[in-house]
């Protein structure tokens, strides 16, 4: 990506790895931002210690504003009345404005944007905010709507710059940061793809030198059973479909009910453990290739996983 700057996305409890200790690893490993979906969520970082600058863009009109410019986390405006309370909240925000470029999601449309970037240049000037940034979201539905949204974004940095803008741009997400250069501009937003996931069909994550950092493991409980089950996260839809590793061995997932499975029988002992997924170059799938057996995405099974509910035992 370099030499564009990095933003770690750790929404969703990172997606479900686990939101401080991923934010915490990305900030040692010298990430720029961390993407953090909401002003909650930035809150239990700061209140975690961690220091490294920070961008929410989901917000409402009870948001902690407040909070947020207190503990120095950015903002994203994508309309005037969000806009005008940012500028409320005491201090002096670190605002990025949002242009619509076609997905519809939380950005200023694109009739409104004339209005609203001179409001927030006005207020900029008035002391009572700083507009670092112009940004937007790509649908990633094709090649072609992603070039139409990027020449709609260059039109509204543009625009934004007519009324004074000098602030940086960012538009990419993972697919786009890993397959349009052009998208990049000085800042990137990487998700789920900093967790092991290709974000580009056919692509393989370690094509990529996209590390897997989630291995779940579960135990065998009786003969035939694991401690596994769909109200763990386990898709149900993976019976006769899932292997899992044990002992260096592949063995077919027969059954998934709420809290075991049942699989072949084969050459392993009760409390022998069992690899549901991992890394590649296992024997055991990865969390990719478990997805696509059911034609899902990983952010799905991520998310969904639920280590702490209890499993049968003997």
């Amino acid at each position: 990506m370099a030499p564009s700057k990095v933003m770690a996305v750790v929404k969703a409890d990172a997606y479900g790895h686990g939101l401080v200790d991923m934010a915490r690893a990305a900030s040692e490993a010298d990430c720029d931002f961390l993407g953090v979906l909401d002003i909650e969520t930035g809150l239990k970082l700061r209140n975690a210690g961690i220091e490294t600058p920070a961008f929410a863009w989901l917000h409402s009109p009870n948001s902690d504003f407040a909070g947020a410019v207190r503990m120095g986390i950015d903002l994203s405006a994508g309309s005037l009345s969000e806009l005008e309370l940012i500028a409320r909240a005491p201090g002096r925000a670190q605002v990025h404005l949002k242009i619509d470029t076609g997905l519809s999601r939380n950005g200023c449309r694109p009739e409104l944007w004339e209005a609203f970037t001179e409001r927030a240049l006005e207020l900029e000037k008035a002391g009572e905010i700083d507009v670092v940034a112009v940004w937007s979201h790509l649908s990633g539905t094709s090649d072609e709507e992603d070039s139409l949204a990027i020449q709609k974004f260059e039109v509204a940095v543009a625009q934004a710059e007519r009324f004074g803008f000098k602030g940086y741009r960012h538009i990419a997400s993972s697919p786009a940061a890993f397959a349009i250069s052009e998208s990049r501009y000085e800042m990137v937003r990487i998700g789920v793809s900093a967790f092991g996931t290709s974000p580009i069909a056919g692509l393989a994550a370690s094509e990529l030198d996209l590390g897997i950092p989630m291995k779940v493991t579960a135990e065998v409980i009786a003969d035939g059973v694991i401690s596994i089950g769909f109200l763990h996260g386990y898709f149900s839809n993976l019976e006769g479909l899932a292997r899992v590793e044990i002992n260096g061995k592949l063995y077919l997932v027969n059954r998934i009910g709420p809290l075991a499975s049942t699989i072949d029988p084969g050459d392993y002992e009760v409390g022998d453990t069992v690899i549901v997924f991992g890394t590649e170059g296992e024997l055991a799938p990865t969390a990719e290739s478990l997805c696509e057996l059911v034609g899902t995405v990983t952010d799905e099974l991520f998310t969904g996983l639920k280590a702490n509910l209890t499993s049968y035992s003997n």
